[in-house]
């Protein structure tokens, strides 16, 4: 069990590194300058015509429902990296940084209630 237990601290130091930076991330996207989130859904959305107007405007722009979708992509990013048409190291290595941290918190959550469950 001492393995379960180092794989844990081990993931909460890596959360720990990216939720200072994801947290500015998530913000600056949701509540910034919108040609990121533009950006985002232009290189990973499946169907453009569920987000967008045929005019281009956004269909919903609160800034919840923006951050709601960005954790959305960073939580599927391993999944659907294909799909991306933008093949710059720079949005692969960004998708990939916030994707490693969203998961790492999953991870972490998921360790703790199975450690809970088995009284480790």
């Amino acid at each position: 069990m001492d393995t379960f237990k180092e794989v844990a601290v081990i993931l909460w130091y890596v959360t720990l590194f990216w939720s200072i930076p994801g947290i500015i991330i998530s913000i600056t996207i949701a509540m910034g300058s919108y040609k990121h989130i533009i950006n985002i859904d232009k290189n990973l959305a499946k169907d453009l015509d569920k987000i967008y107007y045929p005019n281009g405007q956004m269909k919903d722009m609160i800034f919840t429902t923006i951050a709601n979708r960005f954790h959305r992509y960073c939580v599927a990013y391993p999944f659907i990296r294909k799909r991306a048409k933008n093949s710059s190291m720079k949005f692969k290595i960004f998708m990939w940084f916030n994707s490693i941290g969203y998961w790492c918190w999953i991870s972490i959550i998921t360790l703790v209630l199975i450690g809970k469950l088995l009284g480790i």
